[in-house]
Formats: structure tokens, sequence, C-alpha cells
């Protein structure tokens, strides 16, 4: 199993990208979450790549260096970024004490893995963070770029939330594309939100 590099798995407080600052960064950013856990299947992977069969968000567009990407309706940019984080967008609406969200960061590190060892890195570096629940599912095709998806369970300071990630290298540059839901949402609820974002999405 190839590992991230050792300045990257690293006890409270997580720097890594993969797991990410961005625990603090939704958390502080979107107020805590209450709900209950949704138990995930055990990890696995598949060597298929599934895409989105959902129509593509159509609210705000989102723009960075390198990308771009479409909401669903209600959802708005969030300018107060931290760590390594390029963009963050929130749901407005939400009034459950949770706005589930969508950032992304980069890491220059995994843009040596790809495939399995960096399915394996990740959860590498999730374990270390004492995140939860963690499966790796089917890879996903994100505007014709295959990335590795995982998900699993945060714990902070008592406020549970799901995660779930899509970590992928384009034109020499790793991205981490992490979206935050309440942790009682179900999966095919997850990703109906997730997959309509993705839907929209654009390398540059």
């Amino acid at each position: 199993m190839r590992r991230l590099q050792p300045h990257l798995v690293r006890h409270r407080p997580v720097r890594s990208a993969l797991v990410a600052s961005v625990a603090a960064l939704v958390l502080a950013a979107c107020g805590g979450g209450d709900g209950g856990s949704d138990a995930s299947s055990s990890a696995s992977s598949s060597s298929s790549a599934a895409s989105s069969d959902v129509e593509p968000a159509s609210g705000d567009t989102i723009e960075a260096d390198g990308f771009s990407y479409t909401v669903p309706e209600g959802w708005e940019k969030n300018t107060d970024l931290q760590g390594t984080a390029i963009t963050l967008a929130l749901d407005s609406t939400d009034k459950d004490g949770f706005a589930d969200n969508v950032n992304v960061v980069t890491d220059p590190t995994i843009t040596s893995l790809e495939g399995d060892d960096l399915a394996d890195a990740i959860t590498n570096a999730l374990e270390q963070a004492d995140v939860t629940e963690i499966s790796v599912r089917e890879p996903f095709v994100v505007d014709g770029q295959e990335a590795v998806h995982t998900t699993g369970l945060f714990n902070l300071n008592g406020n549970e939330y799901r995660v779930d990630q899509y970590t992928l290298t384009v034109d020499g540059t790793g991205y981490v594309i992490t979206f935050s839901h309440n942790a009682d949402q179900s999966e095919s609820e997850r990703d109906d939100v997730d997959h309509s974002i993705l839907a929209s999405w654009s390398w540059a």
C-alpha cells in the first residue's frame, strides 16, 4: 500500500488536503450538525467508473483557476476560505444547523498516485484522522477525468457529518472535491445533490 508523504498524515489538527483542514473549514463556515449516522457499506472498489445520470445543477456558477461548476438553486459562494481551499459554496437555505456544502482544495502530493494506490492513501489518511465508516466507492468521471470516490463520517467536537470526496489529478494539479452533508442523509440523497454539481463541472 502506498502511503501519503509523512508530513501529510498527522494527528489532530489534520493538515492533509485529503482529509483537509476541510473538516474545520466546513464546520466553521456552516455550523455544527447533530444528525444520526448513515452506515456505509464496507470498503470496496471497482475497475469501472460511473458518471452522472442526473441533470446538471442550475444555480450560480462558481469559477476558479482551472475549473468551473454550477451549484443548485439556493446555494451560494462563500469567500471565507482557509488553508488550501480554493472554492467553497454552501446551501444558504439549509436551516437544520448544518449547511450542505462543497469545497475544492489542491494537493500536489497526490499527483503521482492513481487508482488503487490513491484510494489506499486516502483511506489511510482518513483512518489516521479517526474518520469512521470509511468506504471506497465506485470511481467517478468528472468532465472526462476519472476520480477516486471515498466517503466517511467525521466527528468534530461532537458534531457528526458525512463527506464524499472525489480525488483526481488534472493537467498536473491534484484536486480534492469534498461534499459535506448532515450525517442522517442517505447515500442516494447525497448523490442526487453531489452528482448534479459534478454533472456541471468543466475543466479549463
